[in-house]
């Protein structure tokens, strides 16, 4: 993949677009991540991380359900961004989804940015 180059994972339903832009990678996550797409983001993170990025920022905006296996891959990133000193950045995530990250303990390892949801000031 070359730097500015955004190309979808799957053609229809569930999406994980993905660039890489100097050494951040940028993943843009909708529909449904779950143990069937699931192994498409990992294989999207690993491109990513491979070709140098540094850090990642996954985007939750049109993200409408993920379970562990999407989890898992976001852990595993985790821990080979972490291993070359980045982080991942985990933009518009809506209540609910960062009340599963909460349970599931793993707040601390990532940078959360919620979504503007109405009624939220």
């Amino acid at each position: 993949m070359h730097d500015g180059e955004s190309r979808p994972v799957t053609a229809a339903g569930p999406t994980v677009r993905t660039e890489l832009a100097g050494t951040r990678g940028l993943v843009a996550l909708s529909g449904e991540i779950d143990h069937d797409v699931a192994p498409q983001l990992a294989a999207a993170l690993d491109e990513l991380i491979e070709g140098g990025a540094q850090g990642l920022v996954v985007d939750f905006t049109h993200l409408s359900f993920f379970d562990s296996a999407c989890i898992s891959a976001l852990v595993r990133a985790h821990e080979a961004v972490s291993q070359r000193g980045g982080t991942i950045r985990l933009v518009n995530v809506d209540r609910f989804a960062r009340r599963v990250l909460q349970i599931a303990g793993l707040l601390p390892l990532f940078e959360v940015e919620p979504a503007d949801e109405p009624g939220t000031s």
